[in-house]
């Protein structure tokens, strides 16, 4: 996949949302650019380009739960925020970003799942709130921690794995 042939999300993301069914049908099964992989992510093995995502992440992700559906606004904050993240975890060969977004006046945390294919990232699930599987609890290792992290999200990452929150925290 070559970036330069990727639609941009922020771009796109209004007919995602609210556009025709004919609309949408158009969009089913691309992927859409979101942003360039920091360097730093790149030294805690994120290893590719560029983060993308499939029409059909964001509309698994539609309707899911009244309370946490994502604006546009939001999914285009989501493109500057996801190399931004206040935590990066890893388990098995893939990552979770944890990062926040503003929703109805509040912070919310989005865990972005992502794998690393060839010479690009692909986002393959959004969590909002909890940004975490129970599932995984006690097999992910945090990677990074930005040394601005709120005492919310401390006990966030302390409730997904204690054990292994590094003694030197990264910053960006």
């Amino acid at each position: 996949m070559n970036k330069n042939k990727l639609p941009f999300l922020k771009d796109n993301i209004h007919t995602i949302l609210h556009g025709s069914k004919a609309e949408k049908e158009k969009l089913i099964g691309k992927s859409f650019y979101l942003a360039e992989t920091p360097e730093y992510m790149k030294e805690k093995g994120l290893k590719g380009d560029f983060f993308s995502i499939k029409y059909g992440v964001i509309s698994r992700h539609l309707g899911k739960d009244s309370d946490h559906n994502l604006s546009e606004k939001n999914w285009k904050e989501l493109c500057k925020v996801i190399i931004k993240p206040f935590a990066i975890s890893k388990y098995g060969k893939d990552f979770r970003l944890f990062t926040t977004v503003k929703l109805n006046n509040n912070y919310i945390v989005v865990g972005v799942n992502v794998k690393s294919i060839g010479k690009w990232i692909e986002v393959n699930s959004i969590c909002t709130v909890f940004g975490y599987f129970q599932k995984n609890k006690g097999v992910e290792e945090i990677v990074y921690r930005d040394k601005k992290i709120t005492p919310e999200q401390t006990a966030l990452l302390d409730g997904l794995n204690s054990l292994s929150l590094p003694s030197v925290q990264g910053s960006t």
